[in-house]
């Protein structure tokens, strides 16, 4: 995973001597919580979804429409529920 953007448009740790001394504790913990996710449950478009959109919104660094997506657990549900 790359964090930097060839532009700069996006510093999320700010940069130079003044950068985040967390840096490398939150870009590991953004990795592995985006590999659980992704490792966890099966994902899937909606079924009234026929083609996803990613086209980014012209103002600002989010997605010009809203991404929906279908998680199924790939385990079976006990071993998600702790008491």
């Amino acid at each position: 995973v790359v964090m930097t953007e060839p532009n700069l448009r996006f510093i999320s740790f700010s940069t130079g001597r003044r950068g985040c001394p967390g840096i490398m504790l939150g870009t590991t913990i953004t990795v592995m919580l985006l590999a659980r996710l992704l490792h966890g449950f099966t994902w899937t478009a909606p079924p009234n979804v026929s083609i996803i959109n990613l086209a980014e919104s012209k103002a600002d660094m989010f997605l010009a429409q809203p991404l929906v997506a279908v998680a199924r657990p790939r385990l079976p549900a006990e071993l998600y529920h702790t008491k």
